[in-house]
């Protein structure tokens, strides 16, 4: 498998950031909403740190994904109402994938706490008084479930384009496939 993208698909850089940015914002997602069933306490710390941790991790992986497109172009998604819709919503998607973890950063500092990350190694303590207080908080959930329905349209879009279309747009973001299969 080449480590660039080529003209007809994704290489193993871009798919190692996509598909491990889509685990971590699932795994972000679900502690997300467990996290207000867990008891006070230890238990709950840690999960807001682990919760916190891969927000982070989601902003590292995206800022990497946005500096590998800039040195290493997507290949070419044509032209038309697909193409302008795929751009838009690869947009949206990384717009959401930003303001998700930096809204819950908001979050916490806006209530005057530290954010904690990797098991404590990593504490963000607020840079300054950040005003909107619990308002932050519901930004946050917003963003993060605004989030997943763009998560599952971009799903959708590559099961159309996979089943209906057949068009290879899926198999070019699969790890293992022979790009000579691809179109």
């Amino acid at each position: 498998m080449a480590i660039r993208d080529t003209t007809l698909r994704y290489g193993g850089v871009s798919q190692v950031l996509h598909w491990g940015t889509a685990v971590l914002i699932a795994a972000a997602w679900t502690l997300g909403t467990i996290m207000e069933d867990l008891p006070r306490g230890d238990a709950r710390a840690a999960g807001l740190d682990l919760h916190a941790t891969f927000g982070l991790m989601v902003v590292a992986a995206v800022l990497g994904r946005l500096l590998w497109r800039v040195a290493n172009p997507v290949p070419d998604l044509g032209t038309g109402l697909l193409a302008r819709a795929a751009k838009a919503m690869h947009q949206a998607l990384h717009a959401a994938m930003l303001a998700v973890p930096l809204s819950g950063l908001a979050a916490q500092w806006g209530r005057g706490r530290s954010v904690s990350a990797l098991s404590g190694s990593i504490v963000l303590a607020p840079p300054f008084a950040l005003p909107g207080g619990r308002a932050w908080g519901e930004v946050h959930e917003v963003a993060a479930n605004l989030l997943v329905v763009l998560v599952g349209l971009h799903v959708a879009a590559a099961l159309f384009h996979h089943l209906v279309l057949r068009d290879g747009t899926l198999r070019r973001m699969l790890p293992g496939q022979d790009a000579r299969t691809v179109a």
